[in-house]
Order: C-alpha cells, then sequence, then structure tokens
C-alpha cells in the first residue's frame, strides 16, 4: 500500500554547481506564507548560507605589459591595475513527505542551504610601480572598490536566499494532498525547478556585479586617475614606456 512504503522513498536531495569568474552559517527563518491549498509547511525550512570567504590577496611583481595581457589588451586604455574574483556555488535542497491521509501526501521543504566558496581573490598592481608613491596609492584605492563590489556578493546572495526560501514555502503550500507517486513526481520537479532558479539568480547577481565594475571603469574616471598625480606622472611616462 501507498501509505506504507518507507518516508525515505520520497525524500530528496538536490545539487547544483555553478562557477562564476569576475573581474575587476546564517540562520534565515522567513515567515510561513499563507497558502492557497492546503499543505501549508507545518514549519519554516532551514535555511543557511555557507559563505567561506579568501582574504583579498595582493599580488605587486607583474608587470605592467602582463597586466594588460590579461586583461584582454584593449589598445584604447593602458591597464594600471587589475582585480580578479572567482567562486565556486553549489546548492542543497530538500523535501520530507507528512502523511495527511490515507495514501495522501503533503511535501515539506525541510533544508535549503547554498554554498559559496571564494576560490580566488586577486589584486594586481604592476611591477614598475612602488609602495608609497602617489601612483601606486592611486591604483591600490581604485582596485580596493572593486573589491568592495567583489565581497558585496556576499549580501546579495543573502537576500536572494530569503527570497527563494519564502517563494518555495509558497509554492508547497498551494499544493494539494496527493498520492506518493504525484509526491514524488512533484519533489523531482520542485528540485529541477529550483536548482534551475539558484543558478538563475546567482547569474543575475553576476551582471549586477559586472555592471557596478563596468560605471567605476569608465574613461572619465581613468583619465582622472591618470591625472591625479601631475602631467608627468609614471602613468605618462614609466607605464607608457614598459608597456610598449
Amino acid at each position: 500500500m501507498p501509505s506504507q512504503r518507507p518516508r525515505r522513498e520520497l525524500t530528496g536531495v538536490i545539487g547544483v554547481v555553478v562557477a562564476l569568474l569576475m573581474w575587476g552559517s546564517i540562520h534565515l527563518m522567513p515567515g510561513i506564507a499563507k497558502a492557497q491549498g492546503t499543505c501549508a509547511p507545518i514549519r519554516a525550512p532551514e535555511a543557511f548560507l555557507e559563505f567561506n570567504h579568501v582574504a583579498p590577496m595582493l599580488d605587486r611583481y607583474r608587470s605592467i605589459r602582463w597586466l594588460n595581457s590579461r586583461a584582454g589588451g584593449d589598445p584604447r586604455f593602458l591597464v594600471t591595475g587589475l582585480t580578479e574574483y572567482e567562486v565556486n556555488a553549489s546548492f542543497d535542497m530538500r523535501f520530507e513527505p507528512r502523511q495527511v491521509g490515507y495514501g495522501r501526501y503533503c511535501l515539506d521543504p525541510v533544508l535549503v542551504n547554498p554554498k559559496v566558496d571564494v576560490a580566488k581573490h586577486l589584486v594586481y598592481i604592476p611591477a614598475e610601480l612602488s609602495p608609497g608613491t602617489c601612483e601606486y596609492d592611486v591604483v591600490y584605492a581604485h582596485e580596493g572598490e572593486h573589491v568592495k563590489i567583489n565581497q558585496g556578493m556576499e549580501a546579495d546572495i543573502r537576500v536572494a536566499l530569503d527570497d527563494l526560501v519564502n517563494d518555495v514555502v509558497a509554492k508547497v503550500g498551494a499544493m494539494f494532498p496527493m498520492s506518493a507517486e504525484n509526491a514524488q513526481r512533484a519533489m523531482r520537479r520542485l528540485m529541477s525547478e529550483y536548482g534551475r532558479d539558484f543558478k538563475r539568480r546567482l547569474i543575475d547577481i553576476r551582471r549586477k556585479s559586472r555592471e557596478k565594475h563596468r560605471q567605476l571603469d569608465t574613461p572619465q574616471e581613468y583619465e582622472r586617475l591618470s591625472l591625479a598625480c601631475g602631467p608627468n606622472s609614471a602613468f605618462q611616462t614609466v607605464l607608457q614606456d614598459a608597456v610598449r
């Protein structure tokens, strides 16, 4: 009989791995949404983000020629600093069946757990610039703004997690009791749907971060920085000569 099947047969786990590359455990317990069906979860799922940080590392031993090659060699601009940021993300989501009648089940979300590992956070300043010089300080400060943008990604993911959990609770709560077979199908469908949703949210966060980086790296800002240390600074002399 369906009602006698072990509960473990209806327990689902999903894992999605996404790699993000950009340049330039907290506990969330959202309120249970009002459901339109009769399968409202009896409690909010455990939801927490694991964000494993890596402190930015400074590399000042690369040549200005190397930096420009690394950045793609845009002939319009001289790249005097570079920031690289890379994360690996995975997503774990689990449901448990709840019997609500003879052979009828609801699905309760019990866990929503994204995990983000920062694999790389590097700041490059060309070897031609010496620490303590005006030019070095200008480049260091500019790249520091890129670092702040990258670090803000964690806050964006936390907001996205909160929104995703509320959506899961509302979706499950809008369901009606179903047979064991239909519960299995619904569980697979939900896991696939939210796996794609998590990936989409990460891609959207990456897109917004890239836009912030672009807003920081404008021709006007480049020109301002190139003149920050005077008309005959290393930006106009040493670096220009070294990159040729």
